[in-house]
């Protein structure tokens, strides 16, 4: 058996550098791609950016359709990314805008359910003891993929002559060789217990009214979110906004990729040995208090190095909240709701993503960064007492 997980952990450590690849694509340079080779009207770009967030947003009726198909999830989630290949392929070589829009949101649609897919599998496939420390790699190489590939598409997309057909030529072939990948993984689908097999059909939000601790839960994850996110689109408007810190471009760089992303991976191994060995609750608050640290710091100070101690709790944080994102419902949901339990959590994500960045803007105009900031933590440690109003929920507690 032991055989059998290290074989998986290296499928899955694969597709995770690889996945990093789109993620990074899609957040980063098909909007690029979008504003300055399509020259994108407003609404078209508002849709590109909230692709991710519409997917989340459905991630209960995706959840509902495909279980109908008696498919394992490795098996679902290799057709999902042959769909976001062959969409990717398409925005290669289409001449109208519209078509370039609709099929990379439908990829981004069809990418979002992942995690929904992977978490069943996770569940039957590591141990509760080792879950974090096994997961944490994948998401600790899919950030390194996305960092090699942020150099490698931005200094392509530098060049003279840079054609930006290539980079959705590349990020089709991922999408494929993911794929493959996925279909790979489905031999180890089998070794699941029958228990996790099945679950039950009907309206997934019906556990809502269920399971009160769930529901504390996804309020004090949608305070807590929707005061984080408000503050992602202002990290690079704050660094380079001339009444701001007016960084230069390489400062820029090293504040916002370098810094974040080298804390974020080095911090993932660390959260993962953590998560599998503290109570939820108390590492859900502990995430809460850096990333509101983290906040406070960025958004008021007035020197490089303030900015920089703020970018690398900020990634510190981060590390920890992206793997408490993919894994904590396990420690809650009943082994044979866990995806039904994750697609609720995904869709409150979905409506946080969306809305939580314009609302941001929107609080920034009226009382500036410094004022952003302190409203964000406020929320975040709000969200935290909310969170610690759950500590005596015996099923977060470390099982041994």
């Amino acid at each position: 058996m032991k055989s059998n997980n290290f074989a998986f952990q290296r499928l899955d450590s694969l597709r995770g550098f690889v996945q990093g690849i789109l993620e990074i694509g899609f957040s980063v340079f098909v909007l690029l791609i979008a504003i300055r080779w399509w020259d994108a009207s407003p609404v078209y770009k508002g849709f590109l950016v909230g692709g991710m967030s519409i997917g989340l947003l459905l991630t209960p009726f995706f959840n509902t359709f495909l279980h109908r198909f008696k498919y394992s999830e490795p098996q679902i989630a290799s057709i999902l990314m042959l769909i976001v290949g062959v969409c990717l392929l398409l925005s290669a070589v289409t001449h109208t805008l519209f078509v370039f829009i609709s099929v990379n949101i439908i990829a981004q649609i069809c990418l979002s359910q992942l995690p929904n897919m992977m978490l069943r599998v996770y569940a039957g496939i590591y141990d509760t003891s080792l879950r974090g420390r096994k997961v944490s790699l994948t998401l600790a190489l899919s950030t390194v993929g996305g960092l090699i590939t942020s150099y490698a598409f931005g200094s392509y997309l530098d060049l003279k002559n840079a054609d930006y057909r290539w980079i959705f030529l590349w990020m089709g072939s991922a999408a494929l060789f993911s794929s493959y990948l996925f279909w790979k993984m489905r031999q180890f689908y089998s070794q699941i217990p029958s228990s996790l097999e099945v679950e039950e059909k009907g309206n997934p939000f019906s556990i809502l009214m269920k399971d009160r601790s769930f529901l504390k839960v996804l309020v004090a994850w949608m305070l807590l979110g929707f005061g984080a996110i408000m503050t992602f689109p202002l990290r690079i408007e704050f660094l380079s906004r001339e009444t701001a810190m007016n960084l230069s471009n390489q400062q820029i760089a090293l504040v916002a990729v370098v810094a974040f992303f080298s804390a974020k991976i080095l911090s993932t191994f660390f959260w993962g040995r953590i998560f599998d060995d503290m109570h939820f609750i108390k590492l859900r608050v502990i995430l809460n208090i850096i990333m509101a640290a983290a906040i406070l710091i960025y958004f008021n100070c007035e020197s490089l190095i303030g900015v920089l101690l703020g970018s690398v709790l900020a990634g510190i944080g981060m590390g920890g909240a992206n793997l408490a994102w993919n894994l904590w419902v396990t420690k809650l949901a009943p082994s044979d709701k866990v995806k039904d339990y994750m697609s609720i959590h995904m869709s409150f994500t979905g409506f946080r993503g969306f809305f939580a960045p314009f609302a941001g803007y929107w609080v920034e105009s009226k009382i500036g960064f410094g004022g952003v900031s302190i409203l964000s933590a406020t929320m975040i440690i709000l969200s935290g007492l909310i969170f610690m109003n759950c500590i005596a929920e015996k099923r977060f507690c470390v099982s041994k």
